[in-house]
């Protein structure tokens, strides 16, 4: 499953978007036809909110109790393990929400996948940055094991820690958005971790000089202590209002995004926990008001999916709003609305504006 950063999240539609793998092609020239799978649709552009309320409550229901879902008068078996992602954002004339569910594969395919990786919604001050990264330090030094929300793994083997500042140089004095990126990585395990293919993007921006470095320091062998020790240091310094390397420091800025995340790779045993932060001044509409969240997850047991759309579905029905870690988004009257279903899964988009009541 694609991995969706907190920087591509300020471009997410208005939609909600519960997606699963469509079925293979039938085989034909003399190879095994697979059977057709059962299928079902519809779509609607005036659907009301507490009938999506609804939808989602019992959808929910039906895959965390029987790990199955019924649609169109058709039952589509949904167990096991999946990935889940979802992201959600308000602003102004509406609420933009997106969910991705997929079945599992195995492996997965490219040469990493996401365990974990969640933004902190809208963009968020140096400080608030400093709070988390202080809350993920102190844990790690009494338990050996990082927690990033409900999410934890255990810091073992070889352990690698490499701090990058870049310049995104290409387009510099347009102001559409923070030029300047911060990585804090911690790289464990038996072997080297590899450049996860989705970030090759960034590789070549540098090669071709759009991207410049500003400073890069690697540790190779640290122990637990000087990992706690960097986490501090860091949180220290945005507290302060500044990011630095040695001696590259920079203000941050009045506003920041950053998000965490944590990468396994697919072959050996190496894993990778990211701090990842973009700063520095940017033009009014980089800086979008509204409380925006995303997370993603991978190896999900449905179950937890299930009573997650149950949640929200309940939430929209009773208060017509749904809650995502601390940030609460609303929804109004009537959306857009279209699902489908196979015994693949099923996807739901659901696109809602507000209207001006005033005229």
């Amino acid at each position: 499953m694609k991995k969706v950063y907190f920087m591509v999240l300020l471009c997410i539609p208005i939609l909600l978007f519960l997606g699963f793998k469509t079925s293979n092609a039938i085989g034909v020239n003399g190879q095994v036809a697979q059977t057709p799978e059962p299928s079902w649709g519809m779509e609607t552009d005036n659907i009301s909110m507490a009938e999506v309320g609804k939808l989602l409550e019992r959808l929910g229901k039906e895959i965390q109790e029987k790990g199955e879902f019924t649609a169109g008068k058709k039952t589509f078996a949904l167990k096991g393990q999946g990935s889940l992602e979802w992201g959600a954002r308000s602003m102004r004339g509406g609420t933009s929400l997106q969910i991705e569910i997929g079945t599992r594969e195995r492996p997965p395919r490219g040469n990493t996948y996401v365990a974990y990786d969640v933004s902190g919604g809208r963009p968020a001050t140096a400080a608030d940055a400093a709070e988390v990264l202080a809350k993920i330090g102190k844990t790690l030094a009494s338990k050996d094991i990082f927690v990033i929300d409900e999410h934890s793994v255990s810091l073992e083997g070889r352990i690698v820690v490499t701090q990058r500042m870049t310049e995104t140089v290409r387009g510099k004095g347009r102001g559409r958005s923070m030029p300047y990126m911060y990585s804090f990585d911690v790289v464990f395990g038996e072997q080297r971790f590899p450049v996860p293919q989705d970030e090759q993007d960034n590789v070549e921006a540098e090669q071709r000089g759009w991207v410049k470095e500003l400073a890069i320091k690697e540790s190779m062998d640290v122990d637990k202590e000087a990992v706690v020790k960097l986490f501090e240091q860091l949180s220290a310094d945005l507290k302060e209002g500044r990011v630095s390397i040695g001696e590259t420091s920079l203000p941050a800025g009045d506003m920041i995004q950053f998000g965490i995340s944590h990468l396994v790779a697919t072959e050996g045993n190496s894993n990778r926990i990211r701090f990842a932060m973009q700063f520095g001044p940017a033009a009014p509409q980089a800086r979008m008001a509204g409380p925006r969240y995303s997370k993603e997850l991978f190896d999900e047991p449905m179950k937890k999916v299930g009573a997650l759309l149950k949640r929200m579905g309940t939430e929209i029905l009773e208060k017509g709003a749904f809650k995502l870690g601390e940030n609460e988004f609303k929804v109004k009257e009537l959306a857009t609305y279209e699902i489908s279903a196979s015994s693949r899964g099923f996807s739901i988009e659901l696109n809602y504006i507000e209207t001006n009541k005033d005229k």
